[in-house]
């Protein structure tokens, strides 16, 4: 089996369904692996990183700094 059948197997599940039961037997594992995530670990990520609470500035820091210029 050629280098872009593999790939194109690997990336469009559609393509790797159509292959008969001894070609898809004839492919290496996908080199990222495995990748599955349960419901809650999707709840926990937005854009790709984990949700964090913002942290509040004091203002009473910003305002001596401010003041100690002039």
């Amino acid at each position: 089996m050629d280098n872009m059948t593999v790939i194109r197997a690997w990336k469009d599940s559609d393509y790797r369904e159509n292959l008969s039961d001894a070609e898809r037997a004839l492919l290496p594992a996908h080199p990222a692996g495995l990748m599955e995530l349960t419901d809650g670990e999707l709840a926990e990520v937005a854009g790709g990183r984990k949700r964090r609470k913002k942290k509040k500035t004091s203002r009473s820091r910003s305002r001596s700094r401010s003041r100690s210029r002039s």
